[in-house]
């Protein structure tokens, strides 16, 4: 019976130190804190220029999804954008609009007096991909991102940005 007991013993602490390997431990995609983010491919801005979200791997990056016609997403998508700009952040603002018409995008980023080089519209066949990836049927959402892709935080308003930073 005692062979039994270190058996049992032996085989919990074998179960236990073969979980943490590096090759188990390696972070998985998804839209929370501590998941790798996915990638967002096919970003267009309103000069024509391209991007995938990966492409700025190696920076801290806001990603953050809003449209005109929701008034938080929109008040967060200015709050953001000049807060980075005017305190020079380490961070580049991803804002991802889900705007149907682009030239009510278009003017509200100029009545807002936004940067348009990382301001994005999801065009149609990116859109409702992004829409149920990130469940943003429940609220816009805004995640930021470290230099390696993983979520550090989500649904940050601009006084949580500013503490962020402010910590490193």
């Amino acid at each position: 019976m005692n062979y039994l007991k270190y058996l049992l013993i032996f085989g919990i602490a074998f179960i236990s130190l073969s979980s943490n390997t590096s090759s188990t431990s390696s972070l998985s995609e998804g839209i929370y804190p501590g998941n790798q983010f996915p990638d967002i491919k096919n970003l267009e801005n309103v000069s024509g220029t391209k991007i995938n979200l990966s492409d700025l791997k190696g920076q801290k990056v806001l990603v953050n999804f809003w449209a005109a016609y929701d008034a938080y997403s929109r008040k967060d998508n200015v709050l953001f954008s000049h807060l980075i700009e005017n305190k020079k952040y380490p961070v580049k603002m991803v804002s991802v609009s889900f705007d149907k018409n682009e030239s009510v995008y278009a003017k509200t980023l100029t009545m807002d007096k936004i940067d348009t080089e990382y301001q994005f519209i999801a065009s149609n066949d990116v859109s409702k991909d992004l829409f149920d990836r990130f469940r943003l049927d429940r609220g816009f959402k805004n995640y930021l991102i470290d230099e390696n892709g993983v979520i550090v935080a989500m649904n940050l308003t601009a006084n949580d940005l500013d503490q962020l930073m402010n910590e490193n």
